[in-house]
């Protein structure tokens, strides 16, 4: 029998299975929101009430159940004649992104933050809000697009991509916006004084958010030094038709010179003269009005700038012709009355420095 050998040949095979993987490092854009920022709160736009005007003699009745005259016919305040001041970082005070949310196309949100205080009782006159510049004078703010403290989706171009800056004179889109002026009391004199003030605030903003958590996101209040273009009141005073005038013009001061401040003591008293047309005498109302703070005495505060130093004037009208006194009455007024201003200071162990303080007298017609 023959024997077979069988040989078998291991043929061993090694199998390199290579591959390439590719690390994707692109990492999808975060959703982004910003808003541009004046380099300067102090650059802007100077907005100029003043004017001569007419007060209307039939008054418009607030919310408030309050008769307000309204001076001259509303101001069209445009960004033609303006000259506005300095430039604007694109991507400013405020800035968002989440990696998490796919980004949307960018677009433009616009919006007016408004800085003076509203009118007590939060009153509104023809559907609009009151707003309260003094004692005495009140605005309504206007505009056709809605942006007054409230953001509005609108196309923008000027500072899109996020980067760089801009000059001022390119953000103009909150113009043309409607300023209408209010008096509770019509002067005797026919000057309504407008105060200088940080009257309001444009700013621009762009979101790559979708539209629902862009207006999440969106502040809801900006101080000044944030917003993209400050709009403030130059002072002012607007002339109006008056049957009476006074010798002081728009201010009296009332100067006690210099005092002892260990123990002080000084009155001083000074007119003002009112010359009028009225063909009879006509009563018209006197009224002192200045912020108080918690003296028991309701006193008006006489303060040192930059310091909480404070002493106190008691300050009157009194009548000349009739003696009357007070901070608040009504006397009958002919081709002439006079009416004086007194302010007592006393008091012990005061700190040192220039003090001064201001009160408004408001003459009206009741």
């Amino acid at each position: 029998m023959k024997s077979f050998l069988i040989v078998l040949n291991k043929i061993s095979y090694t199998i390199f299975v290579t591959g390439l993987l590719l690390t994707n490092n692109a990492v999808a854009a975060p959703a982004k929101i910003y808003t541009s920022t004046a380099q300067s709160s102090q650059d802007g736009y100077i907005i100029d009430l003043s004017r001569n005007a007419k007060i209307s003699n039939i008054p418009t009745v607030g919310t408030d159940g309050v008769y307000y005259y309204k001076v001259g016919d509303t101001y069209v305040i445009s960004d033609k004649g303006l000259r506005p001041s300095g430039r604007v970082n694109c991507t400013g005070a405020f800035y968002q992104e989440d990696a998490s949310v796919k980004p949307v196309k960018r677009e433009g949100f616009h919006r007016i933050f408004t800085y003076i205080p509203r009118a007590p009782g939060a009153a509104t006159i023809n559907g609009l809000p009151l707003y309260q510049l003094s004692f005495n004078t009140f605005v309504t703010i206007y505009s056709n697009k809605g942006m007054v403290d409230n953001w509005i989706n609108y196309k923008a171009s000027i500072c899109q991509t996020g980067s760089g800056t801009a000059t001022m004179k390119s953000f103009v889109y909150q113009f043309p916006f409607e300023v209408s002026v209010y008096v509770k009391k019509r002067n005797l004199d026919g000057i309504t004084v407008i105060p200088s003030a940080e009257f309001a605030g444009y700013s621009r903003a762009y979101s790559t958010f979708p539209l629902a958590q862009t207006m999440a996101k969106l502040p809801q209040m900006m101080p000044v030094s944030s917003v993209t273009a400050p709009m403030r009141l130059i002072g002012g005073t607007i002339i109006s038709p008056a049957e009476c005038r006074t010798d002081v013009g728009g201010s009296l001061i009332i100067n006690h010179g210099v005092l002892n401040a260990e123990k002080y003591e000084s009155r001083v008293v000074r007119p003002i003269n009112f010359s009028c047309d009225h063909v009879v005498p006509t009563p018209v109302e006197f009224e002192l009005l200045y912020t108080k703070d918690g003296d028991p005495q309701q006193r008006l505060p006489l303060k040192v700038d930059g310091t909480n130093s404070t002493i106190y004037s008691k300050i009157e009208m009194i009548d000349a012709e009739t003696g009357n006194r007070g901070q608040k009455f009504t006397s009958r007024v002919g081709q002439y009355k006079q009416i004086q201003i007194e302010s007592i200071l006393k008091g012990t162990n005061a700190s040192g420095g220039n003090y001064s303080g201001t009160a408004v007298l408001i003459a009206a017609y009741p």
